[in-house]
């Protein structure tokens, strides 16, 4: 089961679901809070606890319970998602909101593994993470089938509570005196890994981007750097050109037809291998996007490029990461059980110095694209959300759980306040889950054959939404 909520304690607290007793000893609860509620996670705040305390009940079976918490920057709206342009009325910002995001689900879903001391943590190499796993097939099956995943970057809190992010494992024991339960012990998670199972997955992206040149041949690049692309548009055609060429000429007339003040615009490259099928040129650019990344099709945010001078004239620099490549391996990963084993837990050994990686170690470099590949550059916009809006009508009975992820569309205009009007009327939405991150996300999906393929999402108000579905 998944709620969302907002506002405060009380409120949220009469408006959890309980647990059936026979499924109350093996469950775990997940909660996602934005930087305003951080402080009920805290140790000393009861919310934990009166939390378990609603979702158990006094039920003799639960005698002890694990909670799993996080902070995230915010959490998908989708009560109000408009096609129309923001307004003074309508703002954007309401598919965005303040409050509590929680999922229950059995204890053997969870792995995670604890995070390293305070000492030796700014030496490490890992970004805490959390990653929800939805494979396909019967409940119980642990095979390494492909699953759809969704990686989420959480929120910083080094102003909330002095750590970089949140994330942490608990473990309770219920007084039989109180019937309140008691913290036994926390834990700093690295990093969190939730899995789920279903039939089928219905998935939905939405991808706020426009098309701002032509799909072209790769012809030489090396690791993330473009240094040639081709410049007839007729793939076989091996002319080259500098590779920031087309943009260098497209982009300001792009900030000029569109009365762009601060003339600054955020670029991001589709790369698609040669076999991929390409969308009909009647297809919007949202379907053609769609279309490519269910085929493999990456996307990479532009870092840097364009201008310079001699060997460096016309290159372009892309972000090469596609999959959370900096945290847990998840052979790394223990159940949650095991994660308060003493046995289990990182000790204060500082990191060995004799590992460092080398100038010459070329097995890091990224390939973001070879030659032969294609190419397309695209530009952020205001998000629309046009091919997901949700209707008023409840959603099909056969949908377990709906899982929303993505990014916020603005983080300066966010309302982090809890007593703002914005946030001050309680809202359940049951039956889904989800957050949104100002850093990024990472979306994994089954390709046909056999594997996965990953791309990083980190564009403004980029959404996914994944469709347990469960038929009868």
């Amino acid at each position: 089961m998944a709620h969302k909520y907002t506002r405060r304690h009380n409120d949220i607290l009469s408006s959890l679901p309980s647990v059936p007793s026979s499924n109350a000893p093996n469950s775990v609860p997940l909660l996602l809070v934005t930087p305003s509620f951080a402080h009920w996670l805290d140790p000393s705040s009861p919310f934990l606890s009166q939390c378990l305390g609603q979702l158990y009940g006094t039920s003799a079976e639960a005698t002890s319970a694990y909670a799993v918490a996080a902070v995230v920057d915010a959490l998908p709206d989708t009560r109000t998602i408009s096609t129309a342009p923001a307004s003074q009325n309508s703002p954007a910002a309401s598919t965005e909101s303040e409050g509590l995001s929680l999922l229950v689900t059995e204890e053997s879903n969870f792995h995670g593994k604890a995070a390293p001391p305070r000492l030796i943590r700014s030496s490490a190499s890992e970004e805490t993470n959390l990653l929800v796993s939805i494979q396909t097939g019967s409940p119980g099956q642990t095979n390494n089938r492909p699953a759809h995943e969704i990686g989420l970057r959480l929120a910083n809190t080094v102003f909330v509570n002095g750590k970089e992010t949140t994330i942490s494992g608990t473990q309770w024991l219920r007084d039989s005196g109180s019937n309140e339960y008691v913290l036994e012990q926390s834990v700093d998670l690295t990093s969190c890994m939730v899995t789920a199972t279903a039939q089928a997955v219905n998935t939905t992206l939405d991808l706020p981007l426009h098309q701002v040149t032509e799909r072209r041949k790769v012809i030489s690049s090396m690791g993330n750097i473009l240094r040639q692309l081709g410049k007839s548009t007729d793939p076989a055609s091996n002319e080259p050109m500098p590779a920031s060429s087309e943009l260098e000429k497209e982009l300001p007339r792009y900030i000029a037809e569109h009365n762009i003040v601060d003339q600054r615009v955020s670029v991001w490259a589709l790369v698609e291998k040669p076999e991929i099928v390409v969308a009909d040129a009647a297809a919007s650019t949202h379907d053609r996007l769609i279309q490519s990344l269910h085929q493999g099709g990456k996307l990479h945010r532009v870092m840097s490029g364009g201008g310079g001078w001699g060997k460096k004239q016309g290159l372009l620099s892309l972000d090469p990461e596609v999959s959370f490549s900096g945290t847990a391996n998840r052979d790394e990963l223990v159940a949650l059980s095991q994660i308060f084993d003493p046995e289990n837990l990182p000790t204060d050994t500082l990191p060995s110095l004799d590992k460092g990686i080398t100038v010459d170690d070329l097995s890091l470099l990224s390939q973001v694209a070879t030659a032969g590949d294609f190419i397309q550059f695209f530009v952020a916009v205001e998000p629309t959300y046009s091919q997901s809006k949700v209707s008023d009508e409840a959603g099909p009975p056969e949908v377990a759980v709906s899982y929303h992820f993505g990014m916020v569309s603005d983080s300066m205009e966010l309302d982090t306040h809890e007593g703002s009007s914005s946030v001050k009327d309680l809202v359940a939405m049951p039956y889904q889950f989800g957050a949104l991150s100002e850093k990024a996300i990472a979306y994994s999906q089954p390709m046909k054959g056999a594997g996965s393929e990953s791309t990083k999402l980190d564009i403004p108000g980029s959404r996914v939404l994944l469709e347990a579905i469960w038929i009868d």
